[in-house]
């Protein structure tokens, strides 16, 4: 399968290594106020979805080549619309940047919303400490530098857990409500982690 990498870029904080995540993309969306960020950066993105309301006009020039998509669905972020459109141009990986670092609702709006992600496309979520990644149901190794840190977490039950490889494993627990594990560390470089049902959130810090 041909490779398709889509960026989605935020209005969140700025990620200021955004140009070295950004050298594998092939589209780059911007959800509505993420044009202004994008603006700031230098980035010229191929399209501008949202409700289109969050653009300041004095940056409106510098975007003549962007295609703007207007949804005005007020039941989904601009974020969502973004991710929906993305969805449908048949990628192999989505990358999310600057989701998070501003309004703390907009911050756990979009949490929420990666937690609610059900696609099999992987997504990667990126801020100026790390990357996060969402996991369902089944094993996979994570490739990780000896002393680098990880934290799990999981928004509802999960069941089965296991992780290897790491300072604090866990072995095939089940939790309940949700799974809190802050600053794992791991010990070598392949790592795994396996559970039966439930989504994961890792967390690996970059930086």
């Amino acid at each position: 399968m041909e490779k398709n990498i889509i960026a989605i870029i935020a209005d969140g904080e700025i990620v200021h290594d955004i140009s070295k995540i950004l050298k594998d993309v092939d589209i780059i969306i911007a959800a509505d106020g993420g044009a202004n960020l994008c603006r700031s950066q230098q980035i010229k993105p191929n399209y501008i979805i949202g409700d289109l309301d969050s653009i300041t006009p004095e940056n409106l020039a510098f975007f003549s080549e962007s295609k703007f998509i207007e949804i005005t669905k007020q039941n989904h972020t601009d974020l969502q619309k973004a991710l929906n459109y993305a969805l449908t141009q048949n990628p192999t990986k989505i990358k999310i940047i600057s989701a998070f670092g501003k309004r703390a609702d907009h911050t756990l709006g979009n949490i929420l919303i990666f937690q609610n992600y059900d696609e099999s496309i992987p997504l990667e979520i990126y801020d100026n400490f790390g990357v996060m990644n969402l996991f369902t149901k089944g094993k996979y190794e994570l490739k990780l530098q000896p002393g680098q840190t990880v934290s799990f977490f999981s928004l509802s039950p999960i069941k089965g857990l296991t992780l290897q490889g790491f300072k604090y494993p866990v072995t095939e627990a089940d939790h309940v409500n949700n799974f809190i594990g802050v600053s794992n560390v791991a010990l070598k470089q392949n790592c795994t982690i396996e559970f039966q049902k439930g989504k994961l959130i890792s967390y690996i810090i970059t930086v």
